[in-house]
């Protein structure tokens, strides 16, 4: 009988064992203390499941077990928490030293995400074989590492295509043209940045042996969250082409406006645009144009299908050569 309520005392001591949230209406809730961040906190409650609460309508909470505290001044404590006055936690940064008072304002997250690489690989190919014999493949990669106060970019893409001229048999290359691209923004505040850019491209088909531009200039992030994302860049920029047949080097200033958004259309559907104007400042009727607009849909949890329409258009290409090449690609994608 003993060892019965033993076993009970210890199910009970388990049962018992949670996070605890008072709110400032006198209501309480136990469960799991996720994470802190923009003024709300992530519960996954014992009952309800995952919930967002306000932080200023909680009065104090706890925890069971040790959590990261990130304050606005930026010192950082990880340790267990107990409940204070109203607005009030306590915690113990070190065994011999008393328990520490902190106020929720100051508390800026809980439990922070990582900062870590994050991206995408996007793979296509079409294969035709008959009256019409063509290959085309597509790659593309892009990563982002995201902090507080920086982010920087990676981005590559490859595209190749082939076709059979049936009356004489002959292979042709129509499309053979590749990229590299980085970007490094600083923020001065959370919305308000800084950024340095450099691309690297070259074209085949456009008689493009090369094109460099490097940049630098200023950004704004008007939103930034899962479900929406959105900034605008203008700066400036030194474009570097060299062109064969004919052969043509050509070097100048631009200026350089872009913007970036991307949105959730539920929980499967993502859209996204991409918009960049490069302007010759000496000769204005000079530019460049990269845009592009598509849309992923979620497979599994790391697997999607992508497509995509892509614009680059170039106001003074090489002779004999088109302004514009128009792209549609579809293909399968996979996040890390």
């Amino acid at each position: 009988m003993k060892k019965v309520w033993m076993m009970l005392g210890c199910l009970s001591a388990v049962m018992v064992s949670a996070d605890q949230v008072e709110f400032k209406s006198g209501d309480r809730l136990t469960g799991t203390i996720k994470s802190v961040a923009g003024g709300k906190m992530i519960f996954d409650s014992a009952v309800a499941g995952p919930l967002t609460l306000k932080m200023d309508s909680i009065k104090t909470f706890s925890t069971d077990n040790p959590i990261e505290i990130v304050q606005t001044n930026g010192v950082s404590v990880v340790q267990k928490v107990v409940a204070g006055a109203e607005g009030m936690v306590m915690v113990q940064p070190e065994a011999a030293k008393p328990a520490q008072t902190l106020a929720l304002a100051d508390i800026a997250t809980v439990n922070p995400e990582k900062v870590k690489w994050v991206g995408s690989v996007v793979a296509g190919a079409v294969l035709a074989r008959g009256n019409t014999e063509s290959s085309t493949a597509s790659v593309g990669a892009e990563a982002t590492r995201r902090s507080d106060d920086t982010r920087i970019y990676l981005g590559a893409g490859y595209y190749f295509a082939n076709q059979r001229d049936n009356n004489t048999g002959d292979d042709s290359t129509i499309a053979d043209n590749w990229f590299l691209k980085g970007k490094y923004d600083y923020f001065f505040t959370k919305q308000f940045f800084g950024y340095a850019n450099m691309k690297y491209e070259k074209d085949r088909i456009a008689s493009l042996e090369m094109r460099l531009t490097p940049g630098a200039g200023l950004g704004y992030q008007w939103i930034e969250r899962p479900d929406l994302n959105f900034f605008t860049e203008a700066g400036l920029t030194y474009v570097h082409e060299k062109y064969t047949d004919p052969d043509d080097t050509r070097d100048y200033m631009a200026a350089r406006v872009a913007y970036h958004v991307d949105f959730a259309v539920n929980s499967y559907v993502k859209g996204f645009h991409n918009l960049e104007i490069i302007p010759n400042v000496e000769e204005y009727e000079a530019f460049l144009i990269n845009t592009d607009v598509g849309i992923r849909a979620d497979l599994t949890a790391r697997l999607f299908l992508e497509g995509k329409a892509q614009l680059a258009y170039n106001s003074e290409p090489s002779d004999n050569r088109e302004k514009k090449d128009l792209r549609y690609t579809l293909g399968i994608g996979w996040t890390f």
